[in-house]
């Protein structure tokens, strides 16, 4: 029975199949990509988490770490087989910027010298000015109120100001009504700047009025003005050496940019003229 079973055609073939699907699938086996995970990367995996949870992971929070990062691996890497990564702007985006950074590492900018920080300082300094101050009183008027009947109280505001013969009183306000030493662009942010400019050029003691502003109108006296200062070299330093090595990054990627572009060719279609 044997030697008629292994006579036939069909057993063959069955055979066949079996030694060809056995062999593929070892074949399979032995080319398949490979995730790996060396002890740089789980001790740095390890130390990111430590350094969220304030202690160690333990041996189970570590293998949890571990297979989290093997199954990010495997879905990134299914995500570029399958092509998901085409066409999406937001993860084109952030290749681009991941790109920028490397070419940063790889032309690293110098550190500056003090003579160039001195001179950048030097040609940017109303950046780093101090701003001025100002103190001031106003009288608010509400914007509820009628136009001609607003400008009436303004007018009265201004007689009883100017004559020192009583404290001028206007509608309640929300905001202060006296500043002692505020800068003008915190005024600006509340007020606007038609009230910005009158407190930067309204005469020092010396009532005036109507300013608008976004609630109203204003009598405003100005006590006193201190014009912006630049600040001692030494105080900002730091901020001046941000600020140079920030301007040297960008002309270096601009210039690796400009590289890049002479070695592709951009094709733009469709654009508005």
């Amino acid at each position: 029975m044997w030697k008629r079973l292994l006579r036939e055609p069909l057993v063959h073939f069955i055979a066949i199949g079996l030694v060809l699907f056995v062999g593929m699938t070892a074949l399979k086996a032995a080319h398949r990509p490979t995730v790996r995970l060396d002890a740089a990367e789980i001790e740095q995996l390890a130390g990111y988490w430590s350094a969220q949870a304030g202690r160690q992971p333990t041996s189970e929070e570590l293998k949890a770490i571990i297979d989290e990062r093997v199954n990010d691996e495997l879905l990134a890497r299914e995500a570029l087989r399958l092509g998901l990564d085409k066409d999406d702007l937001i993860i084109r985006r952030r290749l681009a910027q991941k790109m920028a950074f490397a070419s940063e590492d790889a032309a690293p900018v110098r550190e500056p010298t003090r003579a160039q920080l001195e001179r950048y300082f030097r040609d940017h300094a109303a950046r780093y000015a101090n701003p001025g101050k100002v103190a001031l009183r106003h009288v608010f008027i509400s914007g509820d109120r009628k136009a001609d009947d607003a400008h009436r109280e303004v007018l009265k505001v201004l007689a009883v100001a100017r004559s020192n013969e009583g404290e001028p009183h206007g509608d309640p306000f929300m905001l202060p009504l006296t500043y002692a030493d505020v800068a003008p662009r915190d005024l600006e942010r509340d007020y606007g700047a038609e009230f910005v400019k009158a407190a930067e050029t309204a005469p020092v003691g010396e009532w005036v009025g109507p300013i608008a502003s976004p609630y109203g109108l204003h009598v405003l006296l100005v006590e006193a003005r201190q014009p912006p200062h630049p600040p001692a070299f030494d105080s900002v330093r730091d901020l001046v050496r941000e600020d140079l090595l920030a301007e040297a990054r960008k002309a270096a990627n601009t210039r690796y940019l400009d590289r890049l572009r002479q070695r592709y060719r951009v094709v733009v279609s469709g654009a508005p003229q």
